[in-house]
């Protein structure tokens, strides 16, 4: 393993990275030679700092047995009780040594907030801030009363930033780019700030069920066993993420999977979808996939609704042309009386 890794190139590293949950084990062992392999250094120091937030991402903690062992031997996560008030004295000149600030949740914009201006003084001194969590990366979308921390205060500061959505976050997501911030700085992004490695591929283009989506196999209801789930309103489509080979659960499974269609968790637009909600079906546009069942999807059901309705017709007329009663007038009954 070791002559595998002596060298590894940012390529590597991200080809590594991006391959799925069959390399953890030769991912954690790369990244724990690389970085023995640089210049005696203290442990990178992390400040982690939480607001209101569902705490789901400890649950992608969960799928990497691995991740706080590998955190403790490389990194030192400052709690926030160890902050120093005087923020200048965590500035250092060597960016080597200086800190990565990861912020997960909500934050209040309440300036007596003592968080409040703790963040504030953070960001400017911080080598790095990563948004951890839908919360914190789609601020934009925070309710009254709490930040939006892209927009009030990265967006007005000079500090690179990089956002790691989702619901929950894959622990690797992190450790991976933890790792990648030590060893070759910044990563590329996209247009949301996401790492391309992670987030570059939709779901749909990686999932085990994209042939069926291609012929039109679909499946009608929740438990149905095999085909595509577009019809329940997966966001396969237009979701940018590594489930497919990511996976959950030890590796074992994930949302489609299991049988529940993928909600979209790490776009901008999660949990509505424009008013779709979690699981209202995409039109063939916004789908935007050259298949030909889903770009004349509608069609194909009105012309199953008429060839329905024209075989209904047909079977009554039919019936009705067969009966032993046609042409013949039948009798009046009358009273006894008249």
């Amino acid at each position: 393993m070791k002559t595998v890794f002596q060298h590894l190139t940012r390529r590597d590293f991200i080809r590594y990275l991006m391959a799925g949950s069959i390399s953890v084990p030769l991912l954690m062992e790369g990244l724990a030679q690389n970085l023995m392999a640089q210049e005696p250094t203290p442990k990178r120091p992390i400040i982690w700092l939480k607001g209101q937030a569902s705490d789901n991402h400890n649950v992608g903690f969960w799928n990497l047995p691995e991740f706080p062992g590998f955190l403790e031997k490389f990194f030192e996560v400052i709690p926030r009780s160890a902050v120093n008030k005087d923020i200048s004295e965590l500035d250092d000149s060597d960016i080597a040594t200086s800190h990565i600030l990861i912020l997960e949740g909500l934050f209040t914009n309440d300036p007596d907030d003592p968080l409040n201006s703790l963040i504030k003084d953070l960001i400017v001194v911080s080598r790095v801030v990563i948004l951890l969590g839908n919360e914190a990366a789609y601020g934009n979308r925070a309710p009254e009363g709490f930040m939006d921390l892209e927009g009030n205060l990265l967006y007005h500061v000079e500090t690179p930033y990089l956002k790691l959505p989702g619901a929950p976050v894959p622990a690797r997501h992190l450790l991976g780019m933890l790792n990648h911030l030590v060893l070759f700085g910044l990563p590329k992004l996209d247009a949301f700030r996401r790492p391309e490695a992670l987030y570059k591929t939709t779901i749909c283009d990686r999932c085990e069920y994209r042939g069926d989506f291609e012929a039109g196999r679909f499946v009608r209801f929740h438990g149905e066993k095999e085909g595509c789930l577009y019809l329940l309103g997966c966001k396969g489509p237009v979701t940018k993420n590594s489930c497919p080979v990511e996976k959950w659960n030890g590796t074992s499974n994930w949302c489609v999977g299991a049988g529940s269609p993928c909600t979209g968790c790490s776009e901008p637009d999660y949990p509505d979808h424009h008013g779709l909600g979690m699981f209202g079906q995409l039109s063939s546009d916004d789908a935007a996939i050259n298949s030909f069942f889903v770009r004349h999807l509608d069609t194909i059901a009105k012309g199953t609704a008429v060839v329905a309705a024209a075989g209904i017709a047909t079977h009554a007329f039919s019936k009705r042309a067969a009966s032993p009663l046609k042409g013949q007038r039948l009798p009046i009954l009358e009273d006894d009386d008249e």
